[in-house]
């Protein structure tokens, strides 16, 4: 077998499945290998059996070694305990309370780690840029992360109780930062947009829970930012901004008019008609830029009482960030009339066409391995 040292870097996710990677002691990514959702299996003990399978079928075929793997990091959509057990497993509450890091790390005999994957994207981008910076990743919601200078996770929720006010608004910006539905309704108003049918819109949809317009601490009076501020709040602003008007359908082929309630692949469909300068998608990209300027100074101004530095650069990752030209300017400008003047930038680990989650993973085994030795 080659003598190589190696990491084992897991990105398990509540989609497809967990991807997962091996790479040297120098960051060379040996094998990449999936886990698909199907073979997760229904309970802590057979989830931990087939990654371990998977894990060691591919070690084999990469011609290493065992006794040279070195650590494993872990990202997961989550909130988890100090421990690392799952508390809330996004769309996996099978696996909520089982500690799949420990189960790993028992297994194979080597220090491992477990993060938010929102979390490891932070760390990811800190790899590079090795300064202190927020990373916010938009996808089923809006998660993010405040990492200081030194590469440390500031205020993680780790151990949530499940009240509201006990998570930071910079870990989970989405879910605990509020919009003001005054607010709201006067930014649709300016617009001309139905502030009354972006409420049906969130009503009728089945992925929402009932309480969807309360808002965090039960608050009838705002929203959870992340049902605007996400992948498919963006396509929800923009059903609302269109109503029944179906003039843009002929700057989109068939197949792409079809795709417009599927926010997976919607919100593509939408910057090309921003790009080709389509009303009603430049009015959603203006909306929800002016939006994310209001919940950004709500997390820039918590989170500089708590010892932000002013000014540090706004990462963005996920696939509505590849939206940024489009909602970026109004956004930015909202919030330099703030006196807000933080920049905020595309992901370098997106730019560079890696995978900010797996990175991520690689960085939190390298984290795991430092500690071990100390």
């Amino acid at each position: 077998m080659e003598n190589i040292q190696y990491y084992i870097a897991l990105d398990i996710g509540a989609g497809a499945g967990a991807k997962m990677g091996i790479y040297s002691d120098r960051k060379e990514l040996l094998r990449e290998m999936m886990l698909s959702k199907s073979e997760y299996g229904s309970h802590g003990d057979e989830f931990a059996k087939a990654l371990i399978n998977k894990i060691n079928e591919n070690i084999d075929l990469a011609n290493l070694d065992r006794a040279n793997l070195l650590s494993i990091g872990i990202c997961c959509a989550g909130i988890l305990a100090t421990d690392g057990a799952f508390i809330l497993f996004k769309n996996q509450p099978q696996f909520n309370g089982y500690n799949i890091r420990k189960a790993l790390s028992d297994h194979f005999g080597v220090p491992s780690k477990i993060e938010n994957d929102a979390d490891a994207g932070g760390l990811a981008e800190w790899s590079v840029l090795k300064m202190e910076l927020c990373y916010w990743v938009f996808g089923g919601g809006w998660g993010g992360v405040w990492i200081s200078k030194d590469g440390d996770i500031m205020y993680p929720s780790y151990d949530w109780d499940g009240e509201d006010s006990s998570l930071h608004c910079s870990n989970e910006p989405g879910y605990s930062i509020a919009l003001d539905k005054l607010k709201l309704k006067t930014l649709f108003y300016k617009l001309g947009v139905s502030y009354d049918y972006f409420e049906k819109i969130l009503l009728e949809d089945e992925s929402l829970p009932d309480s969807v317009l309360i808002g965090p601490n039960n608050d009838s009076s705002s929203l959870r930012a992340e049902t605007i501020l996400s992948g498919p709040g963006r396509c929800r602003l923009f059903r609302a901004v269109v109503g029944d008007d179906t003039f843009y359908e002929r700057f989109l082929d068939i197949h792409e008019v079809a795709q417009m309630h599927d926010p997976s692949v919607a919100g593509a469909h939408i910057s090309k008609l921003s790009s080709m300068g389509v009303n009603v998608a430049l009015k959603t990209d203006k909306l929800y830029g002016e939006i994310l300027a209001i919940a950004a100074q709500t997390l820039i101004s918590k989170s500089i009482k708590d010892g932000m530095k002013p000014g540090i650069p706004l990462c963005l990752g996920g696939k509505p960030s590849y939206a940024l030209p489009y909602f970026g300017p109004s956004c930015q400008k909202s919030l330099g009339s703030m006196g807000i003047y933080n920049y905020i930038r595309p992901s370098v680990i997106d730019e560079s066409g890696q995978s900010a989650n797996m990175l991520g993973a690689l960085v939190i085994a390298e984290l795991a391995y430092s500690k071990s030795k100390k």
